[in-house]
This record gives C-alpha cells, sequence and structure tokens, in this order.
C-alpha cells in the first residue's frame, strides 16, 4: 500500500527528531549529516517525479510511470482528466464531423466566405449550383466566380435580402446571406427552378383561360348584341345564329367541364381500387371512335391481353377517351386508328391509341400534356379540343402509379401509350382473346 501525504509527513519529523536527539547528545554535525542525508532522498526522488511528469507534459503519447505516496495519486489523477479530456475531444470531432457531414448533403448550397469575401468552404450542392471546384475555388474572392454587378451589390449588404440569379444548368436560384461572428459570411444558395416554371404556368394557365373563354364569349353578346338591335328579327337567320350559339355555349361547357377534371383530379388523394375489364373498355372506346369518326377513318382493335385493372373505372375511361377522341380527331379521313390492349415484359400492361395522321415534331412532344398546350392552335380549336385532354390523361395515370408514353413519326403518326405497373395489374383469369380484332371499316 503506498504511503500517504500525512504519513510522508510523519518520516520527515520523525528524521528530523533524530536528527535534533543526535544533535544533543554526540556532535552537531553528525545530527546535520543525518538531516540532510534524510531530506536529499526524499528530494532526489521528487526531482525524478518532476521530470518524468515533464516528459509526459510535452509528449502526452509517452506514458506516466508507476509511482507511490503523492507522486502516485497526481499521476492517477493527471492522467484520469487527460483521459477524459480526450474522449470529450473525440465526441466533440465526431460530432463535428457529423455536422459537417450533414452539412455537405444538405440540398442547398452552403457557403462560408471570410472578411474578405473569400471562399472558406462550400458543399455539394453549392458545388453543383454554383460551378465552384473545392481545389480551384477555395480562397478565391467569390466575386471573381459569381460575376454579376447585382451579386457583387448584394453582396455587400448586410439586410438579409434575397437575391435571384441564374445558375447552372438553365437554374433560377435564390441566395440568401447570414452574418456570422469575426465578419464571416455564410451564403445559403436555394434552387427555385421548379417553383419558378410552376409560377410561369399558373400564369400562363390564367392567360390561356382568359383566352380560350374570351373569343366564344365575344361571339354570343356580339350576336345577343344584334339581336336586341333587331325590331323583327327574320326566323330563318335568328335560327342559323342559335346554331352559332348553341356551338360557342357547347365550348365553354367543355372548357369548364375539362377545367373542373383537373381541379378534381388534384384535389382527390384517394384512389379507387376497383376491378375494371379494361377488354370491355377497350370494345365501348370502339364504338365512341367510330361515332366520332362518322365512318370516315378504320378503327381496329387488337386484345392482346385479358387482364384487368385496378383503379377508378370513370377515371380511366376519361383518361382513354381522350386518347382514343385526340386519335380520330387529328387522323385525315381514310386512316387508321388502332387500339391496342397488351402485356409487357416487366409484368404491367399497356394500353396504346395508333394514328396514320401527320405526325408530331420531336421539340413538342415533352410539352404535349402541359395545360392548353397545342402544336397547331387553329387547328386544335377547329377540331373542337380544349388543350387539356393530355393533361387531364397524365393526371389520371399518375394517380394510378402508370405513365404516359408518347412515339411520333412526322408524315406517319403517333402513338400513345398507358403503361401500367405490375401492382396495378389483375392477372388474366382465361384464356386471351383472338390477337387482333378489326372493329369497323
Amino acid at each position: 500500500m503506498q504511503p500517504s501525504w500525512w504519513q510522508t509527513l510523519g518520516a520527515l519529523l520523525g528524521l528530523s527528531l533524530l536528527a535534533l536527539i543526535l544533535t544533543l547528545a554526540f556532535d552537531a554535525r553528525v545530527g546535520l549529516l543525518i538531516l540532510v542525508l534524510g531530506l536529499a532522498l526524499p528530494l532526489a526522488r521528487h526531482l525524478r517525479y518532476l521530470r518524468q511528469l515533464q516528459r509526459w507534459v510535452e509528449d502526452k503519447s509517452v506514458e506516466l510511470p508507476a509511482a507511490e505516496g503523492l507522486w502516485g495519486e497526481v499521476y492517477r489523477r493527471l492522467q484520469q482528466e487527460f483521459q477524459a479530456q480526450r474522449e470529450a475531444h473525440a465526441r466533440s470531432r465526431a460530432e463535428a464531423q457529423q455536422m459537417l457531414q450533414a452539412a455537405r448533403l444538405l440540398p442547398d448550397g452552403v457557403v462560408m466566405l471570410d472578411a474578405q469575401n473569400r471562399i472558406l468552404w462550400f458543399n455539394q450542392a453549392a458545388q453543383d449550383l454554383l460551378g465552384l471546384q473545392e481545389r480551384r475555388d477555395l480562397g478565391q474572392f467569390i466575386t471573381y466566380l459569381v460575376r454579376s454587378a447585382a451579386f457583387a451589390s448584394w453582396l455587400a449588404k448586410t439586410d438579409g435580402s434575397l437575391l435571384t440569379l441564374p445558375g447552372q444548368d438553365n437554374r433560377t436560384l435564390n441566395l440568401r446571406q447570414v452574418a456570422l461572428p469575426q465578419s464571416q459570411k455564410m451564403l445559403i444558395v436555394h434552387d427555385i427552378t421548379e417553383l419558378a416554371r410552376v409560377d410561369a404556368m399558373r400564369r400562363d394557365f390564367v392567360a390561356n383561360v382568359s383566352h380560350e373563354l374570351r373569343t366564344p364569349v365575344t361571339v354570343i353578346v356580339g350576336f345577343l348584341e344584334a339581336f336586341a338591335d333587331m325590331e323583327q328579327p327574320d326566323p330563318e337567320q335568328f335560327k342559323n345564329h342559335i346554331q352559332l350559339l348553341r356551338e360557342q355555349s357547347e365550348r365553354i361547357r367543355r372548357l369548364l367541364d375539362d377545367l373542373l377534371t383537373l381541379a378534381r383530379l388534384e384535389a382527390d388523394t384517394e384512389v379507387p381500387a376497383e376491378a375494371i375489364d379494361v377488354a370491355a373498355l377497350a370494345r365501348s372506346l370502339v364504338q365512341e371512335a367510330e361515332g366520332l369518326s362518322g365512318g370516315r377513318h378504320r378503327i381496329v382493335l387488337e386484345l392482346q391481353s385479358a387482364a384487368g385493372i385496378k383503379g377508378s373505372p370513370k377515371e380511366i375511361h376519361s383518361a382513354f377517351s381522350n386518347l382514343v377522341s385526340n386519335a380520330v380527331r387529328y387522323t385525315p379521313p381514310g386512316g387508321v386508328v388502332t387500339l391496342r390492349w397488351r402485356d409487357n415484359a416487366n409484368g404491367g400492361a399497356e394500353f396504346s391509341v395508333t394514328d396514320t395522321g401527320e405526325g408530331i415534331e420531336a421539340q413538342h412532344i415533352p410539352r404535349l400534356t402541359e395545360r392548353f398546350y397545342r402544336v397547331d392552335r387553329g387547328r386544335s380549336r377547329a377540331t373542337g379540343g380544349t388543350g387539356l385532354g393530355l393533361a387531364i390523361v397524365k393526371h389520371v395515370l399518375q394517380r394510378h402509379q402508370a405513365r404516359l408514353r408518347i412515339e411520333s413519326t412526322v408524315g406517319k403518326g403517333s402513338t400513345f401509350t398507358a403503361v401500367f405497373p405490375a401492382e396495378r395489374v389483375i392477372p388474366a383469369a382465361s384464356t386471351r382473346p383472338p390477337a387482333s380484332v378489326p372493329a369497323a371499316a
């Protein structure tokens, strides 16, 4: 057991008393010699322990040796304190690394600047949005890399205002600056490309609705004003005008019906899971196509699957009917419209409508499902379309986890395909029907 501090003190007092007795009993020099030798030995031991402590302070990798008495207690407590600090430092370092990693993975860009607006650090999102490169741009003035007079002026402010700038790959960015200690700054970069696109679509939507309604309303108001100025309207002329009024009123009704359908699809989050007999639905669509065609086209039905799908019968009928009516309207007389229902290789199924019309140029295809987007506005209105049919198709399919695939060749025709995933398909319980069924000539 190591001696405690009071035991050490007792030993020193005993040594001093022994020296005093020897001094009184014999020669004073003998007592003094005994006292010096008795004090020199503990002092040398303390100096050795102090040297060991000095080496440990200079290099913490050196282990403290075992010691006795007070020095053993001091070594033990120092070692415990150092171990606690080392563990706390490791925890702080791990937390800092975790926070740094989280900042690197933030969806918004983060750029740290010093007092002179030099780049100290940035995350992956800032690299993508602003086109920064770590090896090249760290330590550079950010105004050298983001060359914009508006950005330089905004950077000099400290009012926390927002700035909108163009970014990489035709993106639209919102920038906000946050003041940090020591005159440093943090820039937060948010990609608002999608928000800007939606806002532009909203403005276009309002403008398009106003434009679509203006023509029929103007026609109706014009006829009503003409009728009001007539003292005795000609019955035959009045009858002709009534027909035009009915056509324009029907055009408004179709437009409002489609707008209400879109609004309902966007507001209703619940999708029924009723069993839909697609083969029976396709046969009814053939009859609709024949009525719309009036014998001007050949309608062909190809049932290559007996599978069904789970969903809303009303919505699926609306989507498929839009595809069929578009094909009939945009196919010249004598053309062929083919309705096809088949399985695909992924366990899903596809309903497609193929026409032999004029086809669609490639640059128009990505925008066909936008509201009121028309390849040929004059021709679309002449065929009775509202410009919302494919938008309705897109929304219906998205609600059923399906997608719309569009293929077209100018001068040969187009194919619009609704692709349903396997989880929406009800496997066929009977033998497949004939591969091709000519519906009408």
